[in-house]
């Protein structure tokens, strides 16, 4: 083999582009070994593949080209070690955001499918529901204020993702009607709730006796809630969003959930 590589064939052995090649050499990360000072083209040695294969590895790892600086001590060796074990832990993230994107994909790929089998539903019915977990949030401010409510909502959205409870919809309201005053509060559910977490509320599986509702600015939750459940004077009322692509309290429709053991 001749002693130096044209870019081109040097870019050929690895199948890199050239402008991959330069844009390393702008980076200062794989500098040509010679440059002809009349025609200024560029030329690598074969020994420099080694450091292109470590280039290529840290693409595929998802280290940043820019940081690949820091792994190089002061004789200019460089500390494929350490560039191993960072790319071995971004790697492990990337497996598990992947993880809790495929949880979350078929979480809402069984909610609509459930939710579907109950959409054509008229009047009070019965529904089994698995048991969950929420986060909630009590409601303090202006019913009517629907900007109020959106905010609301949103911050528990923000809080449960920052830690790391997995939030999903549906989402919604809760009612405790034998709190005195009446109580509301504002709910997600999460696929990861942490036990150390005192917004979590646990909903065991059991039967609910449901009906859907429309809900808007001008509804009264309590009146709706006497007109079809009066009997219901005890435990935790849900009124959960039957869909999942919307967050907006103007219109929503929704079901009313009621525990069996109160109805």
């Amino acid at each position: 083999m001749k002693q130096y590589l044209t870019i081109s064939e040097f870019a050929k052995l690895r199948n890199v582009d050239v402008n991959s090649i330069r844009y390393y050499e702008k980076l200062k990360i794989l500098l040509p070994a010679w440059i002809d000072p009349q025609t200024k083209y560029r030329y690598y040695l074969p020994d420099q593949l080694v450091l292109l294969d470590i280039i290529i590895l840290c693409i595929r790892l998802g280290i940043p080209l820019k940081d690949l600086q820091k792994y190089v001590d002061s004789s200019g060796s460089l500390d494929k070690r350490s560039i191993l074990e960072d790319g071995k832990a971004a790697m492990q993230k990337r497996v598990a955001e992947m993880q809790l994107g495929l949880e979350l994909i078929q979480f809402n790929l069984d909610n609509m499918e459930q939710n579907q089998a109950y959409s054509d539903n008229m009047g009070i019915y019965r529904r089994e529901i698995p048991e969950r977990f929420l986060i909630e949030k009590p409601f303090i401010g202006s019913w009517s204020d629907v900007g109020q409510k959106e905010n609301a909502a949103m911050e528990l959205f923000q809080y449960a993702q920052e830690h790391d409870l997995s939030p999903v919809f549906p989402a919604g309201i809760l009612i405790h009607p034998d709190a005195a005053p009446n109580t509301f509060s504002f709910f997600f559910q999460v696929l990861h709730p942490s036990s150390g977490e005192d917004r979590i509320i646990h909903i065991p599986a059991g039967t609910f006796a449901c009906i859907q509702a429309d809900l808007t600015p001008d509804t009264q939750l309590l009146e709706l809630l006497e007109k079809h459940f009066p009997r219901q004077n005890q435990g935790t009322v849900l009124i959960s969003n039957m869909l999942l692509n919307k967050l907006h309290f103007n219109s929503r429709h929704s079901e009313i959930q009621v525990p069996q053991f109160a109805f």
